[in-house]
């Protein structure tokens, strides 16, 4: 007698399942991937065109500023120009410069994004240098009847920085300080602390809530 027997191949329904969900996934990533790519496509492209924006603006703005100087400057040296006239003039023209410098790294945005910028750095008095920064600010301040107090007594040694990303620095605080304090006093206060150079803008402005500061996890 012979003995007959039956094994079954046929997969069962988990198996169907677990490929199905396999084939899912791969093209889950698949698709993914795809969105992934144009994503980044897409935020060079709005890179590209932030670069050409501001190209174009920074020539628009150029021009009428180089126009306006001559003008200012030749009035200021005019000794015909009463003297507080000259004093206006000539703070006029510093903060036309300070506005050209602006406008002049506008045009190298392209250099930054690509980040081809390099700092120069040179021994500076830097004491005296942030107060001439600060002191663009001084009528303004004034106008708008706030304290302005100026603490940058001279420090030991030379500090080697970059000047023009000090500039930057120093009015990008005092005016974002000026922008958002409606009464009371801003400081700007340089010390030597641990062999480095500290600078604070101190305002009395509403300031930034403690939850939306660096480190604070929220």
């Amino acid at each position: 007698m012979q003995a007959r027997g039956a094994c079954s191949t046929r997969p069962t329904a988990p198996y169907f399942n677990l490929v199905a969900g396999q084939i899912a996934a791969a093209i889950a990533d698949a698709q993914a991937l795809e969105a992934g790519r144009r994503r980044v496509e897409a935020l060079a492209e709005i890179d590209r065109a932030k670069t050409v924006f501001f190209s174009n603006v920074s020539h628009e703005f150029r021009t009428p500023l180089t126009l306006m100087l001559g003008p200012m400057e030749e009035a200021a040296a005019s000794p015909l120009t009463p003297a507080p006239i000259r004093t206006q003039l000539e703070l006029a023209r510093r903060n036309s410069m300070r506005l050209l410098k602006l406008v002049n790294s506008l045009l190298e945005f392209s250099r930054i994004e690509a980040g081809r910028v390099q700092a120069f750095y040179e021994p500076t008095d830097l004491a005296t240098l942030t107060r001439d920064l600060a002191s663009n600010f001084h009528s303004a301040i004034e106008r708008a009847r706030l304290r302005f107090e100026v603490d940058c007594p001279p420090l030991n040694t030379p500090v080697y920085v970059d000047r023009e990303m000090w500039e930057k620095i120093v009015l990008n605080l005092v005016s974002n300080a000026f922008k958002f304090t409606l009464e009371g006093t801003i400081t700007v206060r340089l010390r030597e602390e641990g062999g480095a150079a500290v600078l604070e803008v101190i305002d009395t402005g509403a300031g930034i809530p403690s939850h939306a500061l660096p480190g604070s996890g929220m």
